[in-house]
């Protein structure tokens, strides 16, 4: 039998503000979350992405790369972002 090549995910290369929350697992990756964000579980946040102030990111949601969340927004469950010009 085999070996399954394993990739782990986590969380690397993020910029916190103070008062952040993250219920693990999670994959956030070189990123920027402001301050007294909460982050839930299974969530996917990709590179060059910026959040702001108070947001709160239910589970399973995923933001991928150059987008921009504001302040005191709300994502919710298993929401999808894409960055389609």
């Amino acid at each position: 039998m085999g070996e399954p090549r394993r990739i782990q995910s986590g969380i690397v290369d993020v910029e916190f503000g103070e008062g952040v929350t993250v219920i693990e697992p999670v994959n956030i990756y070189g990123c920027k979350i402001a301050d007294n964000v909460f982050v839930g579980p299974f969530v996917e946040i990709q590179k060059d992405v910026t959040v702001g102030a108070r947001t709160r990111i239910q589970s399973h949601a995923f933001i991928c790369e150059l987008v921009t969340i504001g302040e005191d927004c709300f994502i919710s469950h298993g929401a999808k972002f894409i960055n389609d010009p």
